[in-house]
């Protein structure tokens, strides 16, 4: 008894760890799935944060440099016999004006954050878009498989009747050749399907960062709420943030051509220093120097300018600025390409919304049509391939309202995804 209850215990074990891991999947918790999940989100944080450990530029650059050196020498110097002495020392170099460089530098870097900040928001809209996509692929080619299925049932009653009908002598043997050679080309469609499914929920495992295909859970419909689609229109004006990091990066090069032109500007810094120095460095080389005659302290200001640096900078200033203008022209051709854009899906969602209402209908003129055409082939009326293509027409119907369907969504989750939605 006790060894059965432990094997009991074993084989529900990993069930129950299965099912505790098991993630619901549905279209209004993607996006928080996404973000918490997906490798390309977390590598944008990851790539803000590193802006942000580059901020606070202006304030280090008013901190005191500090240099200091130590080193004992072994040497011989003119007429001294080897020796070995010390050398140390250290200076000490503030900042007090460095022509607006550092202030300009400090700004481009508080740009460079904020970048990445609309990178994240770009970067999830992409991801979620495609996530989307995928999802609704998933539950599309979910559908189609139950569709099939049912399809089989009804093609293998078709052939049990057409069986009779031979059985009875009303119909040849011929007849079941329609409705078998039927089922080995719904059985091929359906492996395909079960094949696209499984791989489509592939994709979605690591669009969302899920470990394995068993742990996710699909519980929501397949269908279209004609309701819930008519708040599209009012986010037409959320797709900012896709144009951001491209007026961001036009600011930056301004500010960069306005940092090189300044190269010409001089700095200045404050500086104190000490130095205690061996006989090596001692111009007469003799024991007449002392180790306090051979202390050197000092303190005062530096002016600095580099000529030739200027040069050079002003050409990077003028690259900088034709970046600049480079940028802002690409600015303003995005935001036309997602104006036609977002107007093009609009378009195609307001068409497929009008579809989904015509394949609706379509079905139950198919489905009717089907009934009557079995109810005669019962009769002697109709033969095999009148049933064979009036069930054709109803799968046919069936299976383009998903399309339909999944295609509305795909369009719908393009529209809202550059929306940031």
């Amino acid at each position: 008894m006790k060894k059965h209850m432990f094997i009991l215990l074993v084989v529900m074990m990993p069930l129950k760890l299965l099912l505790a891991q098991q993630v619901n999947v549905d279209s209004s918790n993607l996006k928080e799935l996404l973000e918490t999940r997906n490798a390309r989100v977390h590598a944008s944080k990851f790539s803000k944060g590193a802006a942000e450990s580059r901020e606070g530029f202006l304030q280090r650059s008013f901190m005191p440099s500090v240099s200091i050196y130590g080193g004992q020498e072994t040497f011989r110097s003119g007429t001294l016999s080897q020796r070995s002495q010390p050398v140390y020392g250290a200076e000490v170099s503030v900042n007090l004006f460095n022509s607006g460089r550092d202030r300009i530098e400090n700004k481009v870097r508080e740009l460079e954050t904020e970048k990445r900040q609309f990178q994240i928001q770009r970067v999830t809209s992409e991801e979620l878009e495609k996530a989307r996509a995928t999802y609704w692929q998933v539950l599309y080619l979910k559908e189609k498989v139950m569709l099939l299925k049912e399809v089989l049932k009804v093609n293998a009653q078709n052939l049990s009747d057409a069986l009779k009908r031979i059985k009875g002598g009303v119909a040849t043997s011929t007849d079941r050749f329609e409705f078998e050679m039927k089922e080995v080309d719904l059985k091929r469609e359906l492996a395909e399907a079960e094949v696209q499914f499984l791989n489509q929920k592939r994709f979605l495992t690591v669009q969302l960062g899920i470990d394995s295909v068993s742990m996710l859970d699909f519980k929501e419909e397949f269908f279209h709420d004609h309701q819930s689609d008519s708040d599209i229109g009012e986010l037409k004006n959320q797709y900012e943030f896709l144009i951001k990091e491209s007026e961001i990066q036009s600011q930056q090069y301004a500010l960069s051509s306005e940092e090189k032109k300044r190269s010409w500007w001089p700095k200045l810094d404050a500086f104190a220093a000490y130095n205690q120095y061996n006989q090596r460095v001692d111009s007469a080389g003799t024991d007449a120097f002392t180790h306090d005659m051979r202390r050197d302290m000092a303190i005062g200001l530096k002016l600095s300018m580099s000529i030739p640096s200027g040069f050079e900078a002003n050409r990077e200033a003028d690259s900088m600025a034709k970046e600049q203008m480079a940028t802002k022209s690409l600015v303003d051709y995005q935001k036309k390409e997602i104006e036609m854009d977002l107007l093009s899906d609009m378009s195609e969602l307001r068409l497929m919304h009008d579809l989904v209402h015509e394949a609706e209908e379509n079905i139950g003129r198919a489905q009717r049509y089907y009934s009557l055409t079995q109810s005669e082939y019962k009769r002697g009326v109709k033969n095999s391939p009148d049933v064979l293509g009036a069930a054709e027409k109803l799968f046919t119907m069936k299976n383009r309202r998903l399309e339909i369907i999944k295609n509305f969504q795909v369009a719908k989750s393009h529209i809202l995804s550059k929306m940031g939605q």
